[in-house]
């Protein structure tokens, strides 16, 4: 009776990791078009900006209402029409920057308010124009990060903008390099970034955290899959999802992929039920996620809204696999103990920069790692056992 009982909970639970599935929802109310930028005031999603089919830049706006899940038109931004600017918001307003029109790189912020149906322009940045900045908000500071000038594939530079006093800060540059067109979320007052493609048009895999108190950046994952830039990055239920992209070989995708910053486990999730694509819009409730327009590997522009409500695995988010790492800092050798460790499970030693230094197979559940040949710093340790990756850190000091 019991194995029967068993059998009838796995399978329910089962079904419950995986069926949250993504179904089509009302298209996107303006004309199908790539890199448009959204942000989020209350229950209602704002997207607009981007380009439609003949490489045509466009200003118009539009509003999503999450609980009638209905589109509506709403004031086009009184500039140019752009693609790749970036957008966020605070408190009841959002914010516009940047972005590109074909000829022109814009420097300037424009601030909408809902209540009034009205774009105002705020202080522009004091720097060279640019597009496909990443951007976060942090306490009421927003982070523009990367992105691409006139002069430059790729830059380096990050600037916080004081959205109370309307008023601009650069902070210390990118450590590990440029980059432009990376996905960036905020999630406990930490900033995170990933992806992109840096000054030498390397398509980035790697996964940073931001802490803004000390205007740091810390190597804390590597994406599993492709490296890839036009993704999605959204915070959703302590975890931070990644959707869709395009990677170095001119592929698109239609995927989906979690990580928690507590367990550094990355899952893929469901993908998006159709064809594959780059440059959409994400963006999420406390209950589903949505994501809409983009462009596909032919070039062929969208209009398609998606929908996905609840979409991480139950089973996933109450995982809580323990990973021990002692002792931390190591000298000339520490020790790794994970549950379950198999024949298939290896452990890949990543420093600072990326680079893959060391592999080592954890074929017993604790197994002792030599570290006498790393140099003094911080090491990110990526364990791969079966289908699940997880990550853990460790210092060398000798």
């Amino acid at each position: 009776m019991k194995k029967h009982l068993f059998i009838l909970f796995f399978s329910f639970l089962s079904v419950s990791a995986f069926s949250q599935l993504w179904q089509q929802i009302a298209d996107f109310a303006g004309t199908e078009r790539d890199d448009p930028a959204a942000f989020v005031i209350g229950a209602k999603a704002y997207c607009g900006s981007g380009q439609i089919p003949w490489f045509i830049s466009r200003n118009d706006f539009y509003s999503f209402d999450m609980a009638t899940e209905a589109w509506d038109t709403i004031a086009a931004l009184p500039a140019g029409g752009r693609q790749y600017a970036s957008a966020f918001s605070w408190g009841n307003e959002g914010f516009l920057f940047g972005g590109y029109d074909n000829s022109t790189y814009f420097s300037d912020l424009w601030k909408y308010d809902p209540l009034a149906n009205a774009w105002t322009a705020a202080s522009p940045i004091p720097a060279a124009g640019r597009m496909g900045c990443a951007s976060f908000v942090i306490n009421g500071v927003a982070y523009l990060v990367g992105g691409r000038t006139t002069t430059n594939i790729s830059i380096n530079e990050v600037w916080a903008y004081d959205i109370t006093n309307d008023s601009w800060q650069r902070k210390a540059d990118l450590p590990f390099g440029a980059r432009w067109r990376s996905a960036a979320a905020m999630q406990n007052n930490k900033g995170y970034l990933a992806l992109g493609r840096d000054e030498n048009n390397h398509f980035c895999k790697e996964l940073y955290e931001y802490d803004p108190i000390a205007d740091a950046w810390t190597l804390i994952s590597v994406f599993p899959g492709a490296g890839r830039t036009y993704a999605s990055m959204l915070s959703f239920s302590n975890n931070l999802l990644i959707i869709a992209g395009l990677d170095s070989l001119g592929a698109n995708y239609n995927d989906m992929w979690r990580i928690s910053p507590d367990t550094l486990s990355w899952q893929q999730l469901n993908s998006i039920p159709s064809v594959e694509r780059r440059g959409g819009a994400g963006f999420s409730s406390s209950t589903a996620v949505y994501y809409t327009t983009g462009v596909t590997q032919s070039g062929t522009r969208l209009k398609e809204t998606w929908k996905v409500t609840n979409p991480l695995s139950v089973a996933e988010i109450s995982k809580k696999e323990s990973i021990n790492c002692y002792p931390n800092p190591a000298d000339g050798h520490c020790f790794i103990t994970i549950p379950n460790a198999g024949k298939h499970t290896e452990l890949e030693i990543i420093d600072q920069s990326g680079r893959l230094l060391k592999t080592v197979h954890l074929e017993e559940n604790t197994t002792q790692v030599e570290t006498a040949a790393l140099a003094n710093g911080l090491y990110l340790l990526r364990i791969r056992a079966g289908s699940t990756v997880y990550y853990s850190r460790v210092a060398v000091l000798h």
